[in-house]
């Protein structure tokens, strides 16, 4: 018998078969958010891991590779913003490394960037948001079914054209 808190033994390796295939992305986003913070990403990454097994019902194991990639980037977004949301508004019960590593401008950067988001068509968040998402051209190009130098094109133009509109400080 498997114990509760893990489901059934199918589940508990269908999870750790995730984590091991996804363990670097995790850690690369949460070193970042941290800003290099080596203690402060161990400490977020173990908040993802936790919050990825309590959401593992939602994730369609069957989905393509793709679309489970995505669905872990949104989980561990999710869990990023809420520790810096927690760190503004209960500070001591973050150690001071962490309190260090969260700017204050990643809530406003992350609202203006849904602004600019929302004046593109479906095609074009979807593409740029996979782009800062951290998906390489040829991932994206499969994805949309284009070639790898037309991504490069069509990411080109939607800068462009949210330079146009906004300014050129983007």
């Amino acid at each position: 018998m498997f114990p509760g808190l893990f489901g059934s033994r199918q589940q508990y390796d269908a999870y750790c078969a995730f984590i091991e295939r996804h363990r670097e992305t995790v850690w690369r986003t949460c070193y970042r958010f941290a800003n290099g913070n080596r203690a402060a990403c161990e400490d977020m990454v173990q908040e993802v891991w936790i919050a990825l097994w309590l959401r593992f019902d939602q994730l369609k194991t069957n989905a393509p590779e793709l679309m489970q990639r995505a669905w872990l980037k949104r989980v561990t977004q999710s869990v990023l913003v809420d520790l810096y949301r927690r760190a503004e508004s209960e500070p001591e019960r973050l150690t001071p490394a962490l309190v260090n590593t969260l700017p204050d401008t990643h809530i406003d950067y992350a609202e203006s960037i849904d602004d600019l988001m929302s004046t593109l068509s479906d095609d074009e968040e979807r593409l740029l948001r996979m782009r800062l998402e951290g998906y390489d051209a040829q991932e994206i190009a499969d994805e949309f079914k284009m070639e790898r130098n037309a991504v490069y094109v069509r990411i080109n133009r939607i800068i462009t054209k949210l330079r146009r509109r906004y300014g050129t400080g983007l």
